[in-house]
């Protein structure tokens, strides 16, 4: 090694053992503006760092991979991780599972906490393939969210028209919010991540699950990546529904949490 690449990588680390976490966002966001180039190959080697090394022979298949093979089983191919989020705030992996699950549970009735930018909505509806009935509840649904044309909802139903899906939208605290449902077949819960609102969203909710039925936390977990501020209180709740003895933790798939009601 060169001695200026010595010299490079010592004051790197000093740069970064010194800065404050503000400034060094700070800072990367002026690299990436004057050239991304060594930022995106600094991530990229990280990246493989952490994924260590991968083949098929480890490649994790969430999904039970059995009979006929769909691009859901095969999410495990890719460098899923959190830097993936768009208009979906899940993984490659997750998104992939809860797509695959609902085709497989082919639920009549589904609950939602939660939507954002609708991205997570239109993987349920589109898995239902416009059987059953799909209720999404969020507290600022009909609110336009920062960089956004249009309020999330109105392009929802826009969408979903267009696809022929089925999706009821409603705006509302699930915390207070009066849904007659009955039993349910899934419930996916990605609302108030304090510990307060995942059990409030869970007696309220996740309870409906008939037996044999779903209820997926989103956040529950680190995505081993990147540090989520919020999984601690639903991590904790997940911990114990599961020691509770009606749910038994059928899967985590990075950040998600898969439960099954066992009676």
């Amino acid at each position: 090694m060169k001695l200026s690449a010595k010299i490079e990588r010592w004051l790197g680390k000093r740069l970064a053992a010194t800065l404050p976490v503000p400034a060094a966002r700070a800072m990367v966001v002026e690299l990436m503006d004057r050239d991304p180039d060594p930022v995106l190959s600094g991530v990229g080697r990280y990246l493989k760092f952490k994924r260590g090394d991968v083949d098929l022979d480890h490649m994790p298949f969430d999904l039970p991979a059995e009979g006929a093979l769909g691009f859901e089983h095969l999410a495990g191919l890719f460098a899923s991780t959190t830097l993936d989020e768009a208009i979906v705030s899940m993984t490659i992996r997750q998104t992939a599972y809860l797509y695959g699950l609902v085709r497989q549970l082919k639920p009549e009735k589904v609950i939602e906490i939660g939507r954002y930018k609708g991205g997570s909505t239109l993987v349920i509806a589109a898995a239902m393939e416009g059987r059953g009935r799909l209720w999404s509840i969020d507290i600022r649904g009909a609110e336009i969210a920062h960089g956004l044309a249009r309020p999330v909802d109105a392009q929802i139903e826009d969408l979903c028209r267009r696809l022929g899906l089925e999706v009821v939208l409603i705006v509302g605290d699930s915390r207070t919010v009066e849904l007659e449902t009955g039993e349910v077949d899934l419930v996916f819960i990605d609302g108030d991540h304090s510990y307060d609102g995942a059990r409030s969203d869970f007696e309220r909710f996740g309870r409906r699950v008939r037996v044999g039925g779903s209820v997926l936390f989103d956040d529950a977990f680190d995505d081993g990546l990147l540090e989520t501020p919020h999984t601690a209180g639903v991590s904790r709740v997940v911990e114990e529904v599961e020691k509770a003895g009606r749910f038994r933790l059928v899967k985590r798939v990075q950040k998600l949490a898969h439960l099954e009601r066992r009676s």
